[in-house]
């Protein structure tokens, strides 16, 4: 058989080996697992005991509307209807239906070192990849990447916080990068880490899809709500984006639990506030340690931090990281923050 050309050069992804130890519930307490970005704790006691509850329904079809979480995101979100909603199987799924929109071939312009699946998500749809180097302090260019934009750019995606520098655009650099898009170039926000941004500043950037029929603003349930392992994620756009995105969502591809634990944890949002803050302590905390150690690291507003610092060294302390070779930072390692216990051991290994 013949396959698309533009494939050859994916490779499958290959996932750190905590993902394994993970889902086998091995090996629990013998390494502190600070590879993914995840957060330390499980679900919250609402979302499990929603999951309790359906789970003798899982011989059914949910909802593939998803109704009860698009509303739920919408009272989250000021002003935001659920026609405003979309939803996924992740907030990949949602940037991938987004992209699927956009007239075919093209460019898609993103900073870069940032999250894998641009690159990967261009090559499936077609699409050549623009990436942009970020600046020497490892931050997003927005002069530069404004310059990449030409007649073949179909969309910009900004990942805020950045994935893996943990830098971001406070929210006038980002509201003043989508007043001189032009209007045809959609512009997703990748807002993934968002609730651990302790700019008080950065409130209510859902604004600027509601304000502009070319913004998207993609949010996941993976990171700060503690449900990585359900797969759900959910983004705010204008009317039109919502419903053409709607069209092409596989049918159901949002599962029963992943629905109704979402649902739940969106209740329940102060409990996240205070997950987040907890982070972000601990999240000084390593920061504080990488520098009385004198180790060059990227001041981060994500739930990570990137230390020069070797992923083997820390292997050796009985912490697993991510590799920075495979996140364009050779020599260094990307550090999830983690619980109090897993960061007071990669600290330890600095000595």
């Amino acid at each position: 058989m013949n396959f698309r050309a533009e494939l050859d050069s994916l490779r499958t992804y290959v996932p750190p080996k905590s993902w394994r130890m993970a889902a086998e519930g091995t090996d629990e307490h013998r390494y502190a697992k600070l590879t993914s970005n995840e957060l330390a704790f499980g679900p919250l006691p609402e979302a499990r005991a929603a999951l309790a509850e359906v789970l003798p329904r899982a011989n059914r079809y949910p909802d593939s509307h998803v109704s009860r979480l698009r509303q739920a995101v919408a009272d989250a979100n000021v002003g935001t209807e659920t026609g405003n909603v979309l939803v996924g199987n992740g907030s990949s799924e949602v940037l991938f239906n987004a992209l699927q929109l956009l007239p075919p071939g093209g460019e898609i312009v993103f900073p870069w070192p940032s999250f894998s699946l641009y690159p990967t998500v261009c090559a499936v749809l077609g699409m050549t990849a623009r990436p942009v180097p970020l600046d020497e302090g490892n931050g997003m260019d927005v002069e530069a990447l404004l310059s990449a934009v030409g007649p073949q750019t179909r969309a910009m995606i900004v990942c805020n916080p950045n994935n893996p520098s943990g830098t971001y655009l406070a929210l006038d650099e980002v509201r003043g990068l989508a007043d001189r898009l032009p209007d045809d170039v959609l512009l997703i926000l990748d807002e993934a880490y968002v609730e651990f941004v302790d700019d008080p500043t950065y409130t209510n950037s859902h604004a600027l899809a509601l304000e502009r029929e070319n913004v998207l603003v993609a949010r996941t349930f993976s990171k700060a709500y503690g449900l990585a392992g359900l797969r759900i994620g959910y983004g705010i756009a204008s009317a039109p984006i919502a419903d053409y995105a709607e069209r092409v969502r596989f049918p159901v591809s949002v599962n029963l639990a992943a629905q109704v634990a979402a649902t739940a944890s969106m209740f329940a949002r102060d409990k996240i506030r205070q997950r987040a803050e907890f982070v972000i302590g601990e999240r000084k905390r390593l920061q504080d340690a990488f520098e009385n150690a004198r180790l060059p690291f990227i001041p981060s507003q994500g739930n990570f931090v990137m230390v020069r610092f070797e992923a083997a060294d820390f292997e050796r302390a009985g912490i697993l990281v991510r590799e920075g070779e495979a996140l364009g930072y050779p020599g260094w390692s990307r550090v999830t923050v983690g619980d109090t216990w897993e960061n007071d051991r990669a600290i330890g290994a600095l000595s």
